[in-house]
C-alpha cells in the first residue's frame, strides 16, 4: 500500500536520491522505498542502426494494464510520396480500440494534477472509467463528465475526498454542473446494480449508496496537509473532528456540512499551535494580545484552502467553542490554552472596554423660599454630550409655545400663550384647527428627540468599538 507518511515518525517530508534509487524521510532518515527504477526519458541515443528515427527513452514508456498490449502499425517507406504515412494515420484512427480510453485517461490525469491527489486516485479513477465503458451502460455521456464522476468516486474510495465544487472547477465551462451530477448518479446506480448481481451483503450496498456522505476527519487530512501543519497538530485536528461526529448522540453542528466542520476544526488547531508557540518562547505573555489577529489570519488561510466562507467557519466555531474541552484530548491540550482562544461573541458585542465611571448625580436645586410659587413644569435633564469625534445631528431646538391673538375685547394684538385644556383654549380663543396644529407640532418634537437619542447611542457604541 502506498503510504503518504513515514511509518517511523509519521512525517510526510521525503527526499529522493536518484543515484541510489531511494526515497528517504527527512526527519528520521528512514528509507521508505529503495531500488526504484527511473522510467523517465534519458536523453541519450539508443536507436536502431537501420532506422532514421532516434529513441531517447532508455527503458521505454511505462506499461498500462488497462490498455491493449499489442498493436499493429504500418512502416514507413522511402520515396512513396507520403502514402505510407497517410495509410498509417488512417489505420491508427480506424483500428485503435484504446483511442477513447487514452483521451479519457489524459483528462483524468490533468484533473488529478490540478487537484493535487496521489497516483493511486488516478489509477482507481481510470479503472472505474474502463469498467463503465466495458459495461456499455452510460453511452451518450461526455468523456469529461464521465471522467469527472469517476475521479469523484475514486477520491472517496481512496480516502482523499474532494468536494463536488472542486471537481467542477477543474473542467471550467466545458461541462455543466448538472451534467456531472446526473452522470455521477447514473454511475452510483450502476455500481449498486453490479453489487446486486454479485449478491453483495447489505453493508456493501449501504456503503455504495452512501458514497456522498463523508466524515469531517477526511477533509481535515486534506486541509492540514495543504496548510503544512505539523504532524501533532494534524493528529489533534483529526481527533477533534472524530469526536465532533459521534454516532450515539446529536450535536448542535450536525446540520453543518463536513467541509465547514473540518475548516473550523483546522482553524482551532492552528490557533492552538500559535498559542503553544507563544507559551514556549520568552515574552509569550506579551504576544497573547495578538491572538485575535492571528485568529483572523488563520481564518483567511483556511477559507482559501477549503473554499468555505469566513462567516460559515465563524458560525461553526461558535458552535464548537462551548464543547472544546470534551472534544480536545486532555493529554494534548491544556485548559490554559483553551481559555486563551478568542471568544466567538466578541465581534458582535464589541471589544471589551473597562466600565466607564458613573456620572455623579446633579446637585439638587436650591430649596424654594417659603411662600414662593412652585415652577409650573420641571426642566428635563440635559442629555449626555456625544463624543467630539463623532458627528451627530444637532439637538432639536426648543420650540416656543404657539402665540395666538387674544380674543379679549379692548386689548387688540395682545398675546396670550396657548394653555392646555379646553377651558384655557376657549379663554385664549384657540380654534380646533389650531389645536390640531399644536398636537402635530408636539408629535414632531417627540420624533426629533427620539431620533437624536438613537443617533447618540449609535455614535457612542461606534466610539467604544474604535477605542
Amino acid at each position: 500500500m502506498d503510504l503518504d507518511y513515514c511509518v517511523t515518525c509519521r512525517g510526510d517530508d521525503f527526499v529522493e536520491f536518484k543515484s541510489e534509487g531511494d526515497i528517504v524521510c527527512r526527519k528520521c532518515g528512514t528509507v521508505k522505498e529503495s531500488r526504484l527504477i527511473d522510467e523517465r526519458s534519458e536523453w541519450r541515443t539508443f536507436s536502431d542502426k537501420d532506422k532514421d528515427t532516434t529513441d531517447p527513452n532508455r527503458v521505454g514508456g511505462p506499461t498500462n494494464h488497462l490498455l491493449e498490449g499489442l498493436t499493429t502499425t504500418i512502416g514507413r517507406e522511402r520515396n512513396d510520396g507520403g502514402l505510407s504515412y497517410a495509410l498509417n494515420r488512417i489505420h491508427a484512427r480506424t483500428n485503435n480500440p484504446d483511442r477513447l480510453l487514452v483521451n479519457a485517461f489524459k483528462e483524468v490525469g490533468r484533473m488529478c494534477d490540478l487537484l493535487g491527489v496521489r497516483g493511486a486516485v488516478k489509477d482507481r479513477a481510470c479503472e472505474i472509467y474502463k469498467e463503465v465503458v466495458e459495461a456499455k451502460s452510460l453511452k451518450g455521456r461526455s468523456v469529461k463528465a464521465l471522467a469527472a464522476s469517476c475521479l469523484f468516486w475514486a477520491c472517496r474510495q481512496e480516502k482523499q475526498p474532494r468536494t463536488f465544487k472542486e471537481i467542477v472547477s477543474c473542467l471550467g465551462n466545458d461541462v455543466s454542473k448538472k451534467e456531472i451530477g446526473r452522470t455521477f448518479k447514473d454511475l452510483q446506480q450502476l455500481k449498486k446494480d453490479e453489487l446486486h448481481r454479485q449478491g453483495a451483503a447489505a453493508d456493501a450496498l449501504a456503503s455504495s449508496c452512501n458514497q456522498t456522505v463523508q466524515h469531517p476527519a477526511e477533509f481535515v487530512r486534506t486541509y492540514s496537509a495543504q496548510l503544512r501543519m505539523e504532524f501533532k497538530w494534524r493528529r489533534l485536528a483529526e481527533d477533534i473532528a472524530t469526536a465532533a461526529k459521534p454516532a450515539d448522540r446529536r450535536m448542535p453542528w450536525d446540520g453543518r456540512t463536513p467541509t465547514s466542520v473540518a475548516s473550523a476544526v483546522v482553524l482551532i488547531a492552528m490557533v492552538l499551535a500559535e498559542i503553544r508557540k507563544d507559551s514556549e518562547t520568552p515574552g509569550g505573555a506579551a504576544a497573547s494580545r495578538s491572538v485575535k489577529a492571528r485568529f483572523d489570519e488563520a481564518l483567511s488561510k483556511v477559507a482559501v484552502v477549503s473554499s468555505v466562507a469566513e462567516g460559515t467557519i465563524r458560525g461553526v466555531y461558535k458552535d464548537l467553542f462551548p464543547h472544546l474541552r470534551e472534544l480536545a484530548p486532555l493529554e494534548t491540550v491544556r485548559d490554559q490554552e483553551l481559555q486563551r482562544l478568542p471568544n466567538p461573541d466578541w465581534r458582535n458585542a464589541g471589544p471589551q472596554v473597562p466600565p466607564q465611571q458613573q456620572q455623579q448625580p446633579a446637585a439638587p436645586a436650591a430649596a424654594a423660599a417659603p411662600g414662593a410659587a412652585a415652577s409650573p413644569a420641571a426642566a428635563p435633564p440635559a442629555a449626555a454630550a456625544p463624543p467630539p469625534s463623532v458627528a451627530l445631528m444637532p439637538p432639536p431646538a426648543a420650540v416656543p409655545p404657539v402665540v395666538r391673538p387674544a380674543a379679549v375685547v379692548g386689548v387688540p394684538g395682545a398675546a396670550a400663550v396657548a394653555a392646555p385644556g379646553a377651558a384655557a383654549a376657549a379663554a385664549a380663543g384657540v380654534t380646533p384647527a389650531t389645536q390640531q396644529q399644536q398636537q402635530a407640532q408636539a408629535v414632531l418634537q417627540q420624533l426629533a428627540l427620539a431620533m437624536y437619542t438613537s443617533a447618540m447611542a449609535q455614535a457612542q457604541a461606534q466610539a467604544q468599538q474604535r477605542a
